[in-house]
């Protein structure tokens, strides 16, 4: 049986109809609206642009479902297993997903503006273009996701699993990054103005080309990564580790190092005028063509 734009009552119907017959569910076009389905089996289903706004999904399992253009706003999803799901275009503003599961889950082109997804599990998740503007992602797990291109800016991803993810070409501008990992990340492009990565793991992250002007990078640990013509213009870079780093071409006017360590770092052809370097670490490290002109060194 197939719900194609039916009632609520109909609706509702193929749902229990469904689950006794041990089948997947046919809800497209269904209104669904402010009905309670905590804890139901909808995997698998096919529910593209249905209507779920303001209704209650907590702790159900919609793994595997194809959602596509379905309208969530304002739907609690607290809980909810929507990993696999097929979710592209989806309206998620003012849905709640504290601790859903959307490991893997398509979630391209979708708006997640100002949406909670503090703990949720996001790993391998495609969000390629997605809209995060000032989402709370805080302690999520958003190992491997794909992010080419999203907007960030003023996202909350404190405490975050970013590790291997593709941050390429994002907008981060203003993004809450503290105690974040991002070992082996890509943040090549990425426009990360005014970012906070206070210590947060960077090791052996691609930042060639990035916009880290005027960001936050205080104590974090920047080993082994790569950061050829980054621009890191006023960039406080205290006490950070960037042991090993490859920061060829790098812009560090006006930066503050201060306490920072560069060992074995290399900055061939690096801007440093102006920066601040004392009490930093260049122990073996490659300053070769370096603009060092008003660097501050002594102490």
């Amino acid at each position: 049986m197939s719900i194609r734009g039916y009632t609520q009552q109909d609706a509702l119907r193929e749902v229990e109809q469904a689950q006794r017959e041990g089948r997947v569910p046919h809800l497209e076009q269904a209104d669904l609206t402010r009905v309670d389905l905590r804890g139901v089996d909808l995997s698998g289903g096919d529910m593209h642009e249905a209507d779920f706004s303001d209704a209650d999904l907590r702790d159900a399992y919609l793994c595997g479902a194809y959602l596509h253009r379905a309208n969530m706003s304002g739907t609690n999803l607290i809980k909810t297993n929507l990993s696999k799901a097929t979710m592209t275009g989806v309206n998620l503003v003012g849905a709640n997903l504290l601790g859903a599961n959307l490991s893997r889950a398509d979630l391209r082109d979708t708006d997640l503006g100002g949406v909670n997804l503090s703990g949720a599990n996001l790993k391998g998740a495609y969000l390629i273009q997605a809209n995060l503007l000032g989402v709370d992602l805080s302690q999520a797990d958003l190992s491997g996701a794909d992010l080419t291109g999203a907007n960030l800016s003023g996202a909350n991803l404190s405490g975050a699993d970013l590790s291997q993810a593709n941050l390429s070409h994002t907008v981060m501008a203003g993004t809450l990054l503290s105690n974040a990992n991002l070992t082996g990340a890509i943040l090549k492009n990425a426009d990360a103005r005014q970012a906070n990565f206070s210590s947060a793991n960077l090791a052996r992250v691609n930042l060639n080309s990035a916009n880290f002007s005027k960001s936050i990078l205080l104590s974090a640990y920047i080993c082994e990564a790569s950061l050829i013509g980054t621009n890191m213009v006023e960039a406080d870079l205290r006490l950070a580790n960037l042991s090993g780093a490859n920061m060829n071409r790098v812009y560090l006017f006006n930066a503050n190092l201060e306490g920072a360590k560069l060992l074995h770092a290399t900055l061939y052809k690096a801007n440093l005028l102006h920066a601040n370097l004392r009490k930093a670490d260049l122990s073996r490290c490659n300053l070769s063509e370096a603009n060092l002109s008003g660097a501050l060194l002594e102490g």
